[in-house]
């Protein structure tokens, strides 16, 4: 990997796409108005148009092409300004979408297989309504002289301005099936029409893109960052990573990634040798979104997130066309952005701490189709505040005392050796439904004290947890609902104990044969249990990850934590923060000795409309926070301010504290 100087934390991401239709671009645009703004908000980078979506220009490029209502050199006055104030300024060229060139180029345009989809608007009738979001842009093929455009004009980027950063939109795997794709699938001995050959080119299409545009980059200067915002890539797929400086994970909760998918992401990407920061946006909604302010609590709660989980923070907006910044826009950015500064050096090239590790099930075969396992399983550990990353087959299993295989991972040979070793070395395994099969034959590959027998033939069915393991975690004594059915097994080994059993319903609802509004009640055990555990195994008959993202049981994360608790019955951390809560503990290595940094974080999103917001942040008072480490906690502080907090040291080693929380504490144990 290559070296490239840090990261500011404080980042504004400004949006300028522009249309020909608009005059006076940038006619507004005056330095003090844009740096005082970005002073006064406490930004430290903001990034900075070259080329927008429309593709057009914001300089009197020699490549491209300067808007056509283009009434000052924006970009140098921007990037000028940025230097005198040491505000770093990265630059951003669109890639994937480019209007102007789909228009003189029509032979450059993406066109989708038959059969895969349609890539840009429905119609191309000028007076037709617009489609807005990802489908309201034509998509560039880059198998075609659009990419020579690209690199020609970065050149010129690069060359003219030196700029700090590079960041390349819209990129990725694109299927197409235009005249020059079709042509390379000939020469390749592929047949257009069948889809599998169109994603074989598009990987090879993009992984040229890749290769030309950042090798030209770090030939011109190789401390350039650069990072290739990526819309297909798939997690545990890393063929672009040699050619990323660092890792954005665009996540606007509102725009569609909810408030999961940063916290879900940041756990993998911490893993892999980049720093990474979080994007969010000032926006009610997403993108594009002019007048659209999102309530600055909200905004600061999704910066606070960011930090606590290692990511510099990024804050998405789109400035207005005559270039004049929007001053209650900035006023929100600053509030958002207040305190952060006090809290960076604490957060900055941290480790985690992690007890547990879930494998992920879409890294491993591939799909997004069963991410829903993956986002269960995250679900359950982010709402009982365990510590945990997510992974990929090709990490480090030893790092953690236990790991969760979600419904969907058939093993290999190759998974199955690696798995073994961990559990040979004590490692401890949560396997359910589909997982810890091989993937050849129906039967399993790793010793779960049972034998697979196949499917359930019921559409529902029903668990109920052994007395002693219902004590335990306040499980229901009853048989309780699964609304997706589980795989029946059979115990084998004498040692096997059955933690829970399936029920059957009294039979499959049909025309013929039904029972009130829904299903069948449960009629008796079928004999086959639902929970089994066999030494360091533990395996569940049920997708029970996959139908906890789906139906929210909370039935279904208690049975599975009563049975954590067992296999992990000592967990680093122990709090009693609400589920709806946030929990991240960091390693912060020192002269005098390792200190750790917990976050806490607490806001609940409320669903209004179809907009996930958060409008009032409370006070949590006494939440009760027990930290074991690998040595003894000498003493204790809040951050930022270093207040010395008394402790208590248990027979257990647990240090325990008393803290209030309002958005995000942080918590220093120094060992």
């Amino acid at each position: 990997m290559r070296d490239f100087d840090p990261i500011r934390f404080r980042q504004v991401h400004l949006d300028f796409h522009t249309s020909e239709h608009i005059e006076g671009v940038g006619a507004d645009f005056a330095e003090d108005d844009f740096i005082g703004s970005l002073r006064r908000a406490n930004v430290d980078t903001v990034n900075v148009f070259a080329m927008c979506h429309h593709g057009w220009s914001y300089f009197d490029t020699r490549v491209g092409a300067p808007h056509p209502h283009l009434a000052t050199n924006l970009l140098p006055r921007m990037l000028d300004a940025c230097k005198r104030h040491d505000i770093e300024a990265p630059v951003y060229i669109t890639v994937g979408f480019n209007e102007r060139s789909a228009r003189e180029h029509p032979e450059w345009v993406a066109v989708a297989p038959a059969g895969m989809g349609r890539y840009g608007p429905p119609s191309d009738d000028p007076a037709a309504p617009r489609t807005t979001g990802f489908d309201g842009w034509h998509m560039m093929c880059l198998n075609t002289p659009y990419l020579d455009y690209i690199v020609d004009y970065t050149r010129e980027v690069i060359e003219r301005f030196d700029p700090v950063g590079i960041f390349y939109d819209i990129v990725g795997e694109y299927p197409c099936a235009c005249e020059y794709c079709l042509r390379s699938l000939a020469e390749m001995g592929l047949e257009a029409g069948n889809h599998e050959h169109h994603r074989r080119l598009a990987q090879q299409v993009y992984l040229r893109y890749l290769q030309r545009t950042s090798e030209l980059i770090w030939s011109l200067n190789p401390k350039t960052r650069l990072y290739h915002n990526c819309c297909t890539e798939r997690m545990g797929d890393k063929s672009a990573y040699p050619y990323y400086s660092h890792y954005d994970i665009e996540s606007l909760p509102s725009g569609g990634w909810g408030y999961d998918y940063f916290t879900s992401m940041a756990r993998y990407i911490r893993n892999l040798d980049f720093r990474y920061l979080g994007m969010t946006g000032k926006f009610h909604k997403s993108w594009g979104e002019f007048g659209g302010f999102k309530s600055a609590t909200a905004l600061k709660f999704e910066c606070e997130q960011m930090l606590a989980f290692g990511a510099r923070i990024c804050i998405g907006d789109q400035l207005h066309p005559s270039g004049r910044m929007d001053a209650s826009t900035y006023a929100a950015i600053g509030e958002a952005f207040e305190g952060i500064a006090d809290k960076e050096p604490w957060c900055a090239d941290t480790a985690a701490v992690a007890d547990i590790a879930i494998l992920s099930a879409a890294a491993w075969t591939g799909s997004g189709e069963v991410r829903d396992s993956d986002m269960g399983a995250y679900m359950m550990l982010e709402e009982s505040h365990q510590l945990f990353d997510i992974i990929d087959d090709s990490m480090d299993f030893s790092k953690y005392r236990v790991l969760i295989l979600p419904d969907a991972i058939r093993v290999n040979d190759a998974l199955r050796r690696k798995l073994e070793d961990y559990l040979g070395a004590g490692g401890k395994i949560m396997l359910s439904a589909e997982s810890g099969l091989r993937q050849d034959e129906e039967t399993f590959a790793l010793d779960v004290g049972a034998d697979y027998l196949g499917r359930s033939e019921w559409e529902i069915d029903y668990t109920q947890a052994a007395e002693d393991l219902a004590g335990e975690g306040g499980l229901v004594a009853s048989p309780f609902l699964n609304y997706e059915p589980g795989r029946r097994i059979e115990p084998r080994s004498a040692d096997a104990e059955i933690w829970a059993s399936t029920w059957r319903p009294y039979f499959n609802r049909t025309n013929g044969h039904f029972c009130s509004h829904l299903h069948a009640p449960a009629a008796e055990p079928t004999g086959h249990p639902a929970v089994i555990r066999h030494g360091n195994a533990v395996y569940f008959a049920q997708p029970l990850f996959r139908a906890y993202r789906k139906h929210g049981v909370r039935l279904y994360r208690d049975l599975f934590l009563a049975c954590l608790r067992r296999l992990l019955p000592n967990p680093t951390l122990l709090t009693d923060l609400p589920s709806a809560g946030k929990a991240n503990l960091t390693r912060l290595p020192g002269p005098n000795g390792d200190a750790y940094v917990l976050h806490l974080l607490y806001a609940v999103p409320i669903l209004r409309g179809d907009t996930q917001v958060i409008e009032d942040i409370p006070t949590l008072r006494d939440v009760s926070v027990r930290v074991k480490l690998d040595r003894a906690v000498r003493e204790v502080r809040m951050l930022p301010d270093l207040a010395l907090v008394p402790h208590h040291v248990d027979e257990a080693g647990y240090a325990s504290v008393s803290v209030d929380v309002t958005g995000h504490r942080m918590i220093q144990f120094i060992v």
